[in-house]
């Protein structure tokens, strides 16, 4: 075989391969459409970060936080890899928090937003739970969680007591 020749194998080769690898399983966990809402005492929470944290996660999960921002009804969307494309199955505590006033964006946050963080974004103390799980007889692709209903009227009603 000339040297020629040889070299078009090689290429070959190696082209085959690169192919046969890029063709391969990119590692990644499935992810699978996940959509909620949020209110805050009845009204829809406009404007909120919510953020699940797997419970028990570990390898390629430990460092996943599947996200997103509420809408104005309060219905949010999760992002893992991709905006929208959902997150891992499993059991999460999830944790809700709004921007500061200061940083210019719409939101129905509270007066009282020190108490909603130190309650419902509070990392050590998580109140609220979730479970992302594909069900067979579900009727669409996307998972829909349980309205997080968020209370803000028990502080103002502690506060009066005093």
């Amino acid at each position: 075989m000339n040297k020629r020749m040889k070299h078009i194998l090689q290429f070959l080769l190696l082209l085959f391969f690169t192919t046969l690898w890029g063709c391969g399983d990119s590692g990644r966990i499935p992810v699978y459409p996940v959509r909620g809402k949020v209110t805050l005492d009845g009204q829809p929470a406009v404007g909120a970060f919510v953020k699940f944290k797997m419970i028990n996660s570990s390898g390629q999960t430990k460092w996943m936080m599947p996200q997103g921002t509420t809408d104005e009804d309060g219905t949010f969307r999760l992002d893992t890899y991709e905006m929208g494309d959902g997150a891992p199955e499993g059991n999460y505590n999830v944790f809700i928090n709004w921007p500061t006033p200061e940083d210019g964006v719409e939101t129905t946050a509270p007066e009282s937003l020190d108490f909603i963080r130190e309650k419902y974004a509070n990392r050590k103390d998580p109140q609220l739970q979730a479970e992302v799980k594909l069900l067979p007889d579900r009727e669409s692709d996307e998972i829909v969680i349980p309205t997080f209903d968020l209370t803000v009227n028990e502080y103002f009603e502690d506060t009066d007591d005093e």
